[in-house]
């Protein structure tokens, strides 16, 4: 009777064990939005840039201290990414030593099951067995194996406890790190004005809002060209019209040589004779002007900014000059990724790429006036998780979003080269 109260024991917790909640897969996961729900948080977006636009004229000590907030804020958010990347390790392995003691487990309960009395072992043992020997041997380890069991059952139940643990504190960072990205985006807009002129793809009021009713635009042309309800989701609409042309299995290096001169985090640098200090949130790679630049996996163009063409229109410059944005699902998750400091640009907004597609050419020399932020030719290469359009829709939103590119591409410490993709 005692040896079944175990058997029953040990099946529940087994039970147990295969309801156990999950984490969730993307840290800046948001509820799919309609088309009618995406073009109200455009509006409201717009109100907001519009609120901040009398904020526009500010000192040089503003801006500087603009950027050591914005800065902070980044650092606080990686080491926040950090601690949950540190969790989530623990928590695998505690999934690992769950499933060994489940297998010694299993390897008990089916003993157990061959002997689950003495009397019936031994009546099964008097046809089976022929060595009365082994037979004493054999009951002589099921006692053992008793008082194991009972060992195993609380280093067990401990382990599934650690890991609910484990897991709720990872679910609780992970709504920190959300928390905290908001934050930045917010502040990333209050400020963006004040930073347009030295913050890398930073773009004026004027320009967000510009580039927002572009992409309006083009949401409403891609939902009736594929004759899409407006109370779709973007998901439901576009990603299954476009199906595997958005897919890839791995991202690939956007350049086919190079060097690393920048990596992501704090960094100071001098620009115009002026000392700078940012949170550098991309990967630099300088090579010679004109050099080739791919898409780094299979997408679409979201979003080009032809800085050239706003300078010689309205004679004002940006930090990060000509830019593209390429959305893409690359092993089931969405990414977004950026490329600035471009020389020229070789496709336009909607157009469906792989990771052989040239789509500009590298910049960042003095030639390309219409950049002010850039000493050298290089591509300035930026990654964040989510669609440009939809889980954020504007600079602020990708910038505080992005992440270590670390994560998605293989590329060698700073200053030092690397060749083939």
């Amino acid at each position: 009777m005692k040896i079944v109260k175990r058997i029953s024991y040990l099946i529940l917790i087994i039970c147990l064990l295969s309801v156990q909640a999950s984490l969730p897969e993307d840290a800046f996961g948001q509820k799919d939005k309609t088309l009618n729900e995406q073009l109200k948080e455009f509006e409201e977006l717009k109100a907001e840039l519009r609120a901040n636009e009398s904020q526009q004229a500010v000192t040089k000590e503003e801006i500087g201290a603009a950027r050591e907030e914005i800065a902070q804020l980044s650092q606080e958010q990686e080491d926040l990414e950090k601690e949950i990347e540190t969790l989530n390790e623990e928590i695998s392995q505690l999934e690992k030593d769950i499933i060994s003691k489940n297998d010694e487990m299993k390897n008990i309960i089916s003993y157990y099951q061959l002997s689950s009395t003495g009397e019936d072992a031994y009546l099964e043992y008097l046809f089976t067995a022929t060595d009365f020997t082994d037979f004493i041997y054999r009951m002589s380890i099921a006692e053992q194996l008793s008082d194991y069991n009972d060992t195993l059952i609380d280093e067990y139940t401990d382990l599934i406890k650690e890991n609910e643990n484990k897991k709720e504190e990872a679910s609780a960072k992970m709504v920190e790190l959300e928390a905290k990205t908001k934050e930045l985006e917010s502040r990333l807009i209050k400020l963006n004005s004040k930073l347009e002129t030295t913050m890398e793809g930073a773009m004026s009021i004027e320009q967000e809002i510009e580039v927002m009713d572009r992409l309006i635009k083009n949401l409403k042309e891609e939902y009736n060209m594929y004759k899409c309800d407006y109370n779709l989701t973007y998901d439901e609409c576009i990603i299954e019209a476009l199906g595997d042309q958005l897919y890839d299995t791995k991202f690939y290096r956007p350049l086919q040589s190079g060097r690393v001169s920048s990596v992501w985090g704090p960094r100071s640098f001098t620009l115009g004779g002026r000392p700078y200090s940012d949170f550098h949130r991309a990967v630099d790679f300088s090579t010679s002007r004109g050099s080739k630049v791919y898409a780094a996996a299979n997408g679409q163009v979201k979003l080009v900014i032809n800085a050239k063409a706003s300078y010689d229109k309205n004679h004002k410059n940006v930090c990060g000059g000509n830019k593209i944005y390429i959305i893409h699902i690359v092993d089931g998750k969405k990414y977004t990724t950026a490329y600035y400091h471009l020389k020229d640009i070789k496709v336009k907004e909607g157009d469906l790429v792989t990771h052989n597609t040239v789509i500009a050419t590298v910049g960042g020399t003095s030639y390309e006036y219409w950049d002010n932020c850039s000493t050298g030719a290089h591509l300035h290469f930026q990654v964040a998780p989510g669609h440009y359009g939809d889980e954020f829709k504007t600079y602020s939103g990708f910038n505080a979003a992005s992440i270590n590119p670390k994560k998605v591409i293989n590329y060698p410490s700073r200053g030092r080269p690397f060749s083939g993709r």
